[in-house]
C-alpha cells in the first residue's frame, strides 16, 4: 500500500513539474490591449469609464509613434509588434483575413507555412519592405514570442470603412499581434461590424457582439488584442461633417465605447493588466504637431505616469516599448526587440503633469524652426557683414563705431546657445513664453558679459566656459535643460530623447576647448588642470547615464587629447595620430562595457547589443544610415549655411590680409592651438555622427566667431592706428 501511495505521489510530482510555467497564466493574470486609434488623451478622458477609472488608479503616458522610413498608422502598429522601428508594405498590400479553404491554399503556396485562424495572405510584401528598413526590425516578434511560449492570444475587431460601396479593409491590429509569418492563432476580425447610417461610412462596431466575443476569448486566451475601429472611422470621415454632426457622432461613439469598457472592467480579474491606447494620433493633431499618442496602463491600484529607459523622460515612451512590456507581463523577453519595459512613477496629478509636459513639447516643436532659422541667419549674416565691412573699411564713416556694433552682433552667436540652454529653467509652456524667455535670457547674459569683461577675448571665453560648465552639470543631473531646449532634440521626432543632443555635441567640443584656451592664454589656470577638467567633461558627455552621446565621445576624445598634446608642445607625428584614433576607440569601448554591465541601456548599449545579435553588418548599416542622413541634411538643414559661411570666411582670411593667420597664431598661440584642435574635432564629428553637419556647424561657432573678432580688432582697431 505504501509503495502504491509513493508511486501515486511521484506520478503527481512528475506531472506537475512537466507542466510549463506559462500554463499558469490563465489562472494568474491576463493581458488585454484595447486600441482606440486616432484618439487624443483629452478625447479619451471624455469617455466616462476611462475618466472614472483614472481617478482611482492607472498609469498614463504619451507615446512616440515614429516608424521606419516614414510615420503612419501601420508603421506604428508594426513597430509595437516588432519592438523596433518597422517598415511595412503599402496599405493595399496588408490583407488580414480569417482562414478559409480558398485563402488557406493561397497563403500556404506563397508563404510556405501552415495558416492559422487569421493570416495576412500578402505578408511577403511587408516582410520584403521590412528587410529594406534601417533598424533591423523583425515583423511579428511579439506574436511569435507569445506563440513559442504557449501563450494563447486572440485578436478582435477592425477599422474597415465602406467607401463608394467598396469595403476598404483596415486590420492593422494584425501587424501588432501577428507572428513572423503574418499569422494570428484565434479571433474575429471579419464579423464584428454592423450597418448604421448615423455613423461614419454607414457602419460601426457591433458592441453587443464585441462584448460577447471579448468574454468568449477572454476565457480562452491569455492575451487579447482589440481594435475598436469607430474612432479611426470618425477621424477619416470628419471632413464630411460640420461641427454639429461631428459632435453628435463623437458623442454616440464615445457612449458605445463607454458601455463596452465598463463591461470589460467588470469582466476582468484584479490581477489582469489592461492597456488602452491610440496607436496613432488624429489627422488634425498630427498636422498641429501634437504627434504623441496616449497610453493608459491599468495594473494594480497604483496611480501615476509611465516611463521607459528608451526615453528616460517621465511620461514619454516609445511605441517600440509596448510590445516588450506586454511580453514582460508574461515573464518573457526577446533580444530582437530593442524597446524597454515600462516603469511606473507614482504621481497623483498625473493628467495635469502630462498635459503640461505635452504643451511644452508641442510649443518647443512649433517654435523651434523659426527661432533656429533666425539664429542661423544672424550668425551667417553677421559673419558675411563683418568680412565685407573689413574689405570696405576705408569707405565706412564712423568706422570704429560701426565695427564696434558689428562685433557685438557677431558675439550674439556665442551668447545665444547659452541663452537657449538656460531658458528652460523658467519651465515655459507656450510659444510666446518660449520666445520671450529666450530674448530676456540673451539680453541678461549680454549685459552680464559686458559688465564683467571689457576685453573681447575674455568676454567670449567667459560665455564659452559658462556654456560647457552648464552642459556638464546638466548631464550629471539628468539633462533637464537639454531635454527642454529649443536647440536640442525633439521628443516628437524621436531620434533622441536624452543626453547631449547633436546640436550641443558640437558645442561641447569647441566651447570647452576655446574656454580653457582663453583661461590658459591669460594664465588663470595651470595646463594640468585644463587637461583634468577636459577629461571630466568627456566623462559627462560620454557616460551612458549622463550625456550618452557616442559621436560626441569620439570627437571630444580626439579634439580634447589633441588640444592637450598641443598645449604641452608634444610633437604630432604618425604615432600620435594613431594614439588619437585608439583613444577614441578606447573611450567608446570603456563606456560600452560600462553600459552593458550597469544595464543603463543607452544608445551605445543598444548599438553594442545590435552588433552582438546581428554581427558586423549592424556596424555597416548604422554608418550607412549616418552617411545617408548627412547627405540629406546637406540638402535640407539650415545649419549647412553656417558651414558655408564659415568656409567662405576662412578662405578669405587665408589670403587677405597676407599671413593673417600667422599673426593670430603669434599673438594668441594657445588659443590658436585650440582652434586647430576644435577644427579636427569638428571634422571627426562630421564623419562619425548621423547629424554630423549639425554638430560641425555648432562647433564652428566657437572657432570662427573668435577668429573674426580677433581679425576685426587687429585689422581695424590696431593696424589703422
Amino acid at each position: 500500500m505504501k509503495k502504491k501511495i509513493a508511486s501515486l505521489l511521484m506520478t503527481i510530482m512528475i506531472l506537475v513539474c512537466s507542466i510549463p510555467s506559462n500554463s499558469f497564466a490563465d489562472e494568474s493574470k491576463k493581458t488585454i490591449f484595447i486600441n482606440m486609434d486616432r484618439t487624443s488623451l483629452e478625447s479619451m478622458l471624455e469617455i466616462p469609464a476611462i475618466k472614472d477609472e483614472l481617478v482611482k488608479r492607472g498609469y498614463i503616458g504619451l507615446m512616440n509613434i515614429r516608424g521606419d522610413k516614414g510615420t503612419d498608422d501601420k508603421r506604428s502598429y508594426a513597430s509595437i509588434g516588432a519592438g523596433r522601428k518597422a517598415n511595412v508594405a503599402a496599405d493595399e498590400y496588408i490583407n488580414f483575413v480569417e482562414n478559409t479553404e480558398m485563402n488557406s491554399k493561397l497563403y500556404e503556396s506563397s508563404v510556405g507555412e501552415k495558416p492559422k485562424a487569421i493570416n495576412d495572405i500578402t505578408i511577403n510584401m511587408s516582410l520584403a519592405a521590412s528587410k529594406q528598413g534601417e533598424y533591423g526590425a523583425i515583423l511579428g516578434t511579439l506574436g511569435q514570442t507569445l506563440s513559442d511560449n504557449n501563450i494563447n492570444y486572440s485578436v478582435l475587431g477592425n477599422a474597415d470603412m465602406q467607401v463608394n460601396d467598396q469595403l476598404v479593409k483596415n486590420r492593422n491590429i494584425g501587424l501588432l499581434a501577428m507572428d513572423n509569418y503574418g499569422r494570428i492563432p484565434s479571433g474575429n476580425i471579419e464579423d464584428i461590424n454592423i450597418e448604421d447610417s448615423s455613423m461614419p461610412f454607414g457602419i460601426r462596431t457591433d458592441y453587443d457582439k464585441l462584448i460577447t466575443e471579448t468574454n468568449k476569448y477572454y476565457n480562452n486566451s491569455d492575451a487579447l488584442f482589440i481594435e475598436l475601429g469607430d474612432t479611426y472611422r470618425l477621424d477619416n470621415y470628419r471632413m464630411n461633417l460640420n461641427s454639429k454632426t461631428l459632435g453628435q457622432m463623437r458623442t454616440a461613439i464615445y457612449s458605445n465605447i463607454d458601455k463596452y469598457l465598463r463591461e470589460v472592467f467588470s469582466m476582468v480579474d484584479e490581477d489582469d493588466v489592461i492597456y488602452i491606447t491610440s496607436v496613432f494620433p488624429s489627422e488634425s493633431d498630427y498636422k498641429n504637431k501634437r504627434r504623441l499618442s496616449p497610453v493608459v496602463k491599468l495594473s494594480g491600484d497604483g496611480k501615476g505616469i509611465l516611463a521607459s529607459s528608451t526615453t528616460r523622460r517621465d511620461g514619454i515612451i516609445s511605441n517600440i516599448d509596448l510590445g516588450v512590456d506586454i511580453l514582460n507581463e508574461f515573464g518573457l523577453s526577446n533580444e530582437l526587440m530593442s524597446g524597454r519595459v515600462l516603469s511606473f512613477i507614482d504621481k497623483d496629478d498625473n493628467i495635469g503633469y502630462l498635459s503640461h509636459e505635452y504643451d511644452k513639447i508641442v510649443s518647443i516643436s512649433k517654435t523651434r524652426s523659426d527661432i533656429i532659422n533666425t539664429f542661423v541667419i544672424i550668425i551667417a549674416a553677421s559673419w558675411v557683414i563683418g568680412m565685407l565691412a573689413v574689405f570696405a573699411r576705408n569707405k565706412i564713416p564712423y568706422k570704429e563705431k560701426v565695427f564696434t556694433v558689428i562685433k557685438e552682433l557677431i558675439k550674439l552667436g556665442i551668447i545665444m546657445p547659452l541663452a537657449f540652454l538656460v531658458a528652460p529653467l523658467v519651465n515655459y509652456r507656450t510659444e510666446f513664453s518660449i520666445g520671450t524667455t529666450i530674448i530676456i535670457s540673451t539680453l541678461v547674459l549680454y549685459v552680464l558679459g559686458k559688465v564683467l569683461f571689457k576685453d573681447d577675448i575674455k568676454n567670449m571665453g567667459f560665455f564659452a566656459f559658462l556654456t560647457i560648465m552648464i552642459i556638464a552639470i546638466d548631464s550629471v543631473f539628468g539633462t533637464y535643460l537639454m531635454q527642454n531646449n529649443i536647440m536640442s532634440y525633439d521628443a516628437l521626432i524621436g531620434a533622441r530623447y536624452y543626453g547631449v543632443g547633436n546640436e550641443y555635441e558640437g558645442v561641447t567640443i569647441a566651447s570647452a576647448i576655446f574656454g580653457f584656451s582663453v583661461l590658459l592664454n591669460y594664465k588663470k589656470i595651470p595646463k594640468w588642470l585644463a587637461a583634468v577638467a577636459l577629461f571630466i567633461i568627456l566623462i559627462t558627455s560620454a557616460h551612458p547615464a549622463m550625456g550618452a552621446n557616442v559621436g560626441g565621445a569620439i570627437s571630444e576624445s580626439i579634439g580634447y587629447l589633441l588640444f592637450v598634446m598641443l598645449i604641452f608642445d608634444i610633437k604630432i607625428d604618425f604615432k600620435k595620430v594613431i594614439i588619437l584614433g585608439l583613444s577614441a576607440i578606447a573611450v567608446v569601448g570603456v563606456f560600452a562595457l560600462f553600459d552593458l554591465v550597469s544595464g543603463s541601456q543607452s544608445h551605445l548599449g543598444a548599438f553594442v547589443n545590435q552588433i552582438l545579435s546581428e554581427g558586423p553588418s549592424a556596424i555597416i548599416s548604422t554608418f550607412a544610415r549616418k552617411i545617408h542622413m548627412n547627405i540629406k541634411l546637406a540638402h535640407t538643414s539650415v545649419w549647412v549655411n553656417i558651414l558655408l559661411a564659415g568656409i567662405a570666411v576662412i578662405g578669405v582670411l587665408i589670403f587677405r590680409p597676407s599671413e593673417h593667420f600667422k599673426r593670430i597664431a603669434l599673438r594668441y598661440p594657445i588659443i590658436f592651438k585650440g582652434f586647430i584642435a576644435s577644427m579636427v574635432g569638428c571634422v571627426v564629428a562630421l564623419l562619425v555622427n548621423d547629424s554630423g553637419i549639425v554638430a560641425a556647424s555648432t562647433a564652428s561657432i566657437y572657432i570662427l566667431i573668435p577668429i573674426i573678432i580677433m581679425s576685426i580688432n587687429m585689422i581695424i582697431f590696431e593696424d589703422e592706428k
